[in-house]
């Protein structure tokens, strides 16, 4: 008879049906968890994987599909497999810490299987790190600090702090009713562009496009497109593919969105080039502070514990920091990006070391002001002008559109592959298969 696990592995002691069945509903909820709170699929599976054998089981097969996971269970000459899905989505960065601490107690056998349904329920219950106002204000701020990047002045500066806040306000608002996630972003989106559009509709804002590009980026996708690229990068072609397809829908909303509020404000014409002119020193400067209030916003968004929060801070502002350095050299804005990205990651798996938290929880965050929003921005605006192009000119809008979706995959592909780079290399771990 074939063994049911792999052959390399020491036999333990066989688990009886009941402990069996309990080990794998432990181990699919721990990566039911990790799936909801928008885990990477590599650590999911790894995470599995050491939770099921270190509760006794000989072996793990785990497949981590975009909407649930698949789990065999392996000890002796008995197995179980169990498939459970996972019905929505989020960021939740501490769930992610927790669950990777919790799964190094079980592994160093701190905790039986008992104690690991008590530490899920609890889990489970977790409320998030932090009030809802004060969500409201940091994505607002993250929002604001991204409009100074583009080169926006003061005013610009409150215009996308209450366009962006008054959005998020009304994403949670809508979140809370169970409503679509896709018309939430369709709506949010609308939020976010009708008040610079009405801005400028009354002559307070002549130019309102930074106020505009700015006030999405809190619904810009990009967690999921970044671990869509990781995952690929990882061998997880169908998930990664997946997520990659959902960020691509979401930024189709997004524009819809922003479709609807230009209409309804009567704002068109839009010229979507910036130009930043400052004396070096003091343009890094202000780009690293910036950089750093934008990381610390989203850091908030995603749920990152307190005491993490100026980690977030030093990778984002040190990351964008060298980006625009390296701009201002004359580096095209891929390579510059990739060597941003590589210094994000460098300084997650370096925090990630002395906290003993997943380098994700630090590089995430830090990594969302690189995110290409200005040309996400120049592409939904282009999307929208083939629907209103005059006859004629819709080729000309059609270039340029699909040159601003390449150049912004291109750079989130490099994002990407800058952030993986260094665990790539310095955590070269054996398949689990």
């Amino acid at each position: 008879m074939e063994p049911l696990f792999n052959p390399g592995v020491e036999r333990k002691e066989p688990l009886d049906r009941e402990t069996l069945r309990d080990v794998i509903e432990l181990a699919l909820w721990t990566g039911q968890i990790l799936l909801h709170a928008g885990a990477q699929s590599a650590r999911i599976e790894r995470t599995v994987h050491r939770m099921g054998t270190a509760l006794g089981a000989d072996w793990m097969d785990i497949v981590v599909m975009p909407e649930g996971l698949m789990v065999t269970t392996v000890s002796g000459e008995e197995f179980r497999t169990r498939i459970r899905r996972v019905v929505s989505l989020s960021v939740n960065l501490a769930l992610i810490a927790e669950i990777n601490a919790l799964s190094r107690k079980v592994a160093e056998g701190k905790l039986d299987r008992f104690q690991v349904r008590r530490e899920l329920q609890r889990l489970e219950s977790l409320r998030v790190n932090y009030p809802r106002w004060l969500v409201v204000l940091m994505v607002g701020l993250a929002c604001a600090a991204f409009s100074r990047l583009f080169g926006g002045d003061w005013l610009t500066f409150g215009i996308t702090f209450a366009a962006s806040s008054a959005a998020m306000f009304v994403r949670q608002t809508l979140t809370r009713t169970y409503l679509n996630t896709l018309l939430v972003i369709m709506v949010t989106a609308f939020v976010a562009g009708v008040i610079p559009g009405a801005a400028a509709l009354i002559g307070l804002l002549p130019r309102p496009e930074t106020a505009l590009a700015a006030s999405v980026l809190l619904l810009v996708p990009g967690v999921p497109l970044i671990n869509a690229a990781r995952d690929i990068l990882r061998g997880y072609i169908v998930t990664g593919t997946a997520r990659g397809i959902w960020g691509f829908v979401i930024s189709l909303c997004i524009a819809l969105g922003l479709l609807v509020a230009l209409q309804v404000t009567g704002v068109s014409g839009l010229d979507t080039t910036t130009t930043i002119s400052r004396d070096p020193l003091s343009f890094l400067l202000a780009d690293a502070l910036w950089s750093g209030v934008a990381a610390l916003g989203f850091a908030v968004l995603f749920n990152v514990p307190r005491q993490y929060l100026p980690y977030c801070a030093l990778a984002g502002a040190a990351g964008h920091a060298l980006r625009a350095l390296l701009l201002q050299s004359g580096v095209a804005i891929t390579s510059g990006t990739l060597a941003g990205a590589l210094l994000v990651g460098l300084l997650g798996e370096l925090f990630a070391q002395r906290m003993r938290s997943p380098a994700g929880m630090f590089a995430v965050p830090a990594a969302i002001p690189m995110v290409p929003g200005a040309f996400a921005f120049r592409a939904m605006i282009g999307v929208i002008d083939l629907t209103i192009a005059p006859t004629g000119a819709d080729t000309r809008v059609l270039v340029e559109a699909i040159t601003n979706f390449a150049i912004t995959g291109l750079v989130l592909a490099a994002l990407a592959v800058g952030i993986a780079m260094p665990s790539l290399i310095g955590r070269r771990q054996k398949p689990v298969v």
